[in-house]
């Protein structure tokens, strides 16, 4: 049995996608996270062209991913199977260092999510109602370029709740509000 075990290891490294078990990031309303908006957010690398296996409805999260040559996709997910309650996501995307978003698309909206623009640096707001389902939004960016995401959860800071894969590593948690993710390669 363990040499079978062993043998598997490798394979998982080849994987192009990641798995992400989100029946624990189930919400905490009694101690919210505070969420300062730092002068100097913590950076992250992003992998390009890796995924994120999500259970809609088994737990609450902000997925990030990259694909080469600029497109984004981000992915909220909630706990709503475990706690009958849907979540109120409020995320904000905004380019770095004077680059611009285009072709902001969303990705399995339901009546009353949105996505438009929310300031002149170019940024987007995304605000959606995620039950049992997914939702979310893709995007262009120029390749290569860094993009700010800040995340709510419920109206509390959603730092628990980011993930992402970076490092070859499916990263949950930022360590601040915002994060800023910078791809692998272009």
């Amino acid at each position: 049995m363990r040499k079978a075990l062993l043998m598997g290891v490798p394979l998982v490294f080849f994987s192009a996608a990641c798995t992400y078990d989100n029946g624990d990031a189930q919400r905490v309303t009694a101690t919210p996270v505070a969420c300062d908006s730092p002068t100097d957010p913590a950076t992250s690398t992003i992998d390009a062209d890796r995924q994120i296996e999500v259970d809609p409805g088994q737990g609450a999260g902000v997925f990030i991913e990259y694909g080469a040559g600029g497109h984004w996709t981000l992915r909220t997910s909630c706990d709503t199977d475990k706690t009958n309650t849907a979540c109120s996501w409020d995320v904000i995307v905004t380019p770095e260092d004077g680059q611009a978003l285009s072709h902001v698309t969303p990705y399995d909206f339901e009546p009353g999510d949105t996505v438009e623009p929310y300031s002149t640096d170019g940024s987007y707001r995304f605000l959606a109602a995620t039950s049992s389902d997914i939702d979310g939004i893709t995007f262009d960016s120029a390749p290569g370029a860094a993009v700010r995401v800040d995340s709510y959860l419920d109206g509390v800071c959603a730092l628990p709740y980011f993930f992402w894969v970076g490092d070859g590593a499916l990263h949950q948690t930022s360590p601040t509000n915002p994060l800023i993710l910078i791809p692998s390669v272009p």
